[in-house]
């Protein structure tokens, strides 16, 4: 059975072990490999055994199942575990993933339930992705690597107070396409209940921004490399947390440190955002350098754009902060793109055509517009040109600590200090 999944078993009642384990019995796939009595026991034996899925009761006494959990994610960080519990509300579950749990199953629960746990779990087992490293070209046209500039980055967020206004498509293919120019680029879902990325990108939910908030306090670029996920594109992603319910584990404080320490790391910061203002919406719009306000043609997407330009406007966002996108454009709708502009009195800075069977397909099939037989259609053009207007608002700054970082490799940190900002 060395291809199994490794499994220990933590409760303090030897009969709700035993009960766990016939559960698991006639699994082919699963072996039970050590159980445990307590939260002492259970991280002697999970530095011992390295087991794959652990089994934790939250309630024992002494070092209970969140005390025990939080220790062996620190110790024995591939062991990925799943609380047992018989009461549900929120609070235990929050406590629970800031503790580095992976999933939540309510006592009393079936066979089924728990195989379905186990291996849903083991699926999404964390993939490291590579630190972010800047690249430049070099005077024959091959890429060479420059050690990171660690210079602050710049957060561009995407957001529409309506939804269904295409943000996501325009975050993922505004993202790769920065990212396919050799700019250490994040893509960010921030739509924290129901994040499309993902799918939109066919990607597993692998990792999300929970595995960063337990952490968010003391984040480091090893432990954030760890939980973000590469692309195919070369595009890095950190995801929205899997289930709805995770998404209270994510606090606005969380967010700021997770979004101020990634400045650190990246070039370019994406952030895909859900159309409603909660804590956590406001505090990545205050963090932003750069809004992307999207808009459609209809009457009731420029009602709530113009309330959020006037709500922008107490919070004393710089008008320079927002820019004014129109997204599936066409000369069809009664609300010409003009008109727009004279009614929000704001620049239009692009208008992105309207493809909807292009676009629909491209998020069904997880490939992103601006790659692929599809980069040369006018959509995906527009796409590409918006990269290229953030590009150009940032070039210089962003070049220049990309430049002096490359130039000095070869004087470390000192070098990097004295050319930084």
């Amino acid at each position: 059975m060395s291809d199994s999944i490794r499994v220990m078993i933590v409760d303090d009642l030897p009969e709700t072990r035993e009960n766990v384990r016939k559960l698991l019995q006639f699994e082919q796939d699963i072996e039970v490999i050590c159980q445990a009595g307590s939260g002492e026991e259970a991280i002697e034996l999970a530095q011992t055994n390295q087991p794959d899925i652990i089994l934790m009761d939250i309630n024992m006494p002494g070092v209970d199942g969140i005390g025990a959990s939080q220790q062996i994610s620190e110790l024995v960080p591939r062991s990925q575990i799943i609380i047992m519990s018989v009461q549900s509300d929120s609070n235990y579950l929050r406590r629970a993933m800031l503790a580095g749990a992976r999933d939540f199953l309510t006592k009393p629960f079936g066979g089924d339930e728990l195989v379905a746990a186990i291996h849903r779990v083991h699926d999404k087992r964390p993939a490291v992705a590579p630190p972010p490293v800047a690249t430049q070209r070099g005077a024959t046209g091959e890429l060479i690597e420059s050690v990171p500039s660690f210079s602050e980055g710049k957060i561009v967020v995407t957001f529409s107070p309506k939804g269904g206004s295409g943000c996501s498509t325009i975050a993922i293919n505004v993202a790769v396409a920065l990212a396919r120019k050799n700019y250490r680029t994040i893509l960010v879902d921030g739509s924290l209940q129901f994040g499309d990325v993902a799918v939109m990108l066919n990607m597993k939910e692998m990792t999300s921004l929970v595995d960063l908030a337990s952490e968010a306090n003391d984040l480091d670029t090893d432990f954030i490399s760890s939980v973000v996920q590469l692309h195919r594109s070369e595009l890095q992603v950190l995801l929205a947390p899997p289930r709805p319910e995770m998404a209270e584990v994510v606090t606005e404080d969380h967010i700021k440190n997770i979004l101020d320490a990634l400045r650190n790391m990246y070039d370019y910061i994406i952030v895909d955002t859900s159309s409603s203002l909660n804590n956590v919406a406001l505090t990545i719009l205050d963090t932003a350098d750069q809004i992307i306000l999207v808009t459609q043609q209809t009457l009731p997407c420029l009602k709530n754009v113009s309330r959020f330009l006037n709500l922008a406007e107490s919070l004393e966002y710089p008008q320079e902060k927002i820019w004014l996108v129109v997204n599936r454009a066409s000369d069809k709708q009664g609300i010409s793109v003009k008109n727009i502009s004279s009614t929000l009195k704001r620049p239009v800075v692009m208008t992105i055509p309207d493809d909807e069977l292009l676009v629909s397909t491209a998020a069904n099939q997880g490939v992103p517009l601006v790659t692929g037989s599809t980069q040369k259609r006018p959509v995906s053009i527009a796409l590409s040109r918006l990269a290229e207007h953030i590009e150009k608002e940032f070039a210089v700054e962003i070049s220049s600590d990309t430049r002096e970082a490359a130039e000095s490799k070869s004087s470390g940190i000192l070098g990097r200090l004295l050319g930084g900002k």
